[in-house]
């Protein structure tokens, strides 16, 4: 269900907004070093300057079962450059569990090109970077990462995992400082015996500052 980096692409963690694709182009092949594509630059431009980053999250769950469930529960995310994250959360309610379980992750963007085979999809003003994880033994497939080509914004995240579970979502931004930082994620979440619509909002940035000395404890 993450950092800059992170939150700009993931929250790490969670997920939501359902997707409709609208005659997805060929994939393209990558270049030899996704380091070169001008889309993927501006995505990692995004996190120039910052070396720590932390919020607090707020995850509100709507289950589409019957009768229907709401829960909210709460955690924290955590970064450091260049690639580790972590979020933490104070209590996961027990009809979120499954979900939680299946819930995706990303790595940082800069650590893209080291732990994802990366295909490249061009959307006229969007490129949506196909990552399939290198590590056979992932439990995820692959993740659509939409981004914006002009500012190298993530727009839209597409998971999907290898027992079929998927989570979607969508990104709103705020500005603190020259960064754009994720504010909030709308999107939806499916897998064996469950479907979820879930909000997550992330507030109390602080950047550059001394992360917990837990917070990439497991």
């Amino acid at each position: 269900m993450a950092p800059m980096d992170a939150l700009i692409r993931k929250s790490t963690v969670l997920a939501v907004l359902l997707i409709a694709w609208n005659g997805v182009a060929p994939l393209c092949a990558a270049p030899t070093d996704v380091r070169s594509n001008a889309v993927y630059k501006r995505l990692i431009a995004q996190t120039a300057g910052v070396k720590t980053l932390q919020s607090e999250i707020s995850v509100h769950t709507q289950m589409k079962s019957f009768p229907p469930i709401s829960l909210t529960f709460h955690g924290h995310s955590y970064y450091s450059a260049p690639d580790k994250q972590a979020t933490k959360f104070d209590n996961v309610p027990g009809p979120l569990r499954r979900m939680m379980a299946d819930s995706p992750s990303i790595a940082p963007a800069r650590a893209w090109p080291s732990v994802y085979d990366i295909e490249i999809i061009p959307q006229g003003s969007q490129t949506i970077f196909r990552l399939t994880p290198q590590d056979p033994s992932s439990p995820l497939d692959h993740v659509d990462a939409t981004i914006d080509n002009a500012t190298g914004l993530v727009l839209t995240f597409a998971f999907t995992n290898k027992n079929g579970s998927t989570t979607t979502t969508e990104n709103t931004y705020t500005a603190i400082g020259r960064h754009e930082f994720v504010s909030s994620q709308t999107g939806e979440s499916t897998g064996h015996g469950y479907h979820a619509e879930i909000t997550t909002t992330f507030s109390d940035y602080q950047v550059n500052q001394p992360l917990p000395d837990d917070a990439f404890d497991q």
